[in-house]
């Protein structure tokens, strides 16, 4: 894993990944998830991302300012006419709303992470066991 603070890359790890699908999806780095296999193969694709647009290079922002941002990550998820599924990023104190983009490559994804000024995404392929990914 390249150049993260330790306590910064603790916290991505602490972190429940749930996707919002039936029944809601769970992904925790490192471990496997026959569930992520099935529903990528369900898509007929082989790789997926956890994106987010929310609190760039970790700085909070307010939920005003991140919902701007998330919406403009939207746009540019749609731009591209990639299949996404709504997530979310949670701890017992925090969330942040994310994208569990479909069929991404992994350079779009290094991409649009640093575009949107993120530390790290989900990085996901058809093994199905979730990565923290620094783009």
């Amino acid at each position: 894993m390249n150049s993260l603070p330790p306590d910064l890359q603790q916290a991505y790890l602490e972190t429940d990944y749930i996707v919002s699908d039936d029944p809601p999806l769970l992904l925790t780095i490192g471990e496997p998830s026959d569930d992520a296999r099935i529903l990528l193969a369900s898509f007929g694709v082989q790789t997926a991302a956890f994106v987010t647009a929310w609190n760039p290079g970790s700085q909070l922002l307010s939920d005003g300012e991140n919902e701007e941002r998330q919406l403009r990550l939207l746009d540019e998820i749609e731009k591209r006419r990639m299949n996404y599924l709504l997530g979310s990023g949670e701890r017992a104190d925090w969330r942040e709303y994310s994208y569990f983009v479909l069929g991404i490559t992994r350079e779009d994804a290094d991409q649009l992470a640093r575009q949107f000024q993120q530390n790290a995404y989900v990085w996901l392929d058809e093994r199905g066991i979730p990565e923290l990914a620094v783009p």
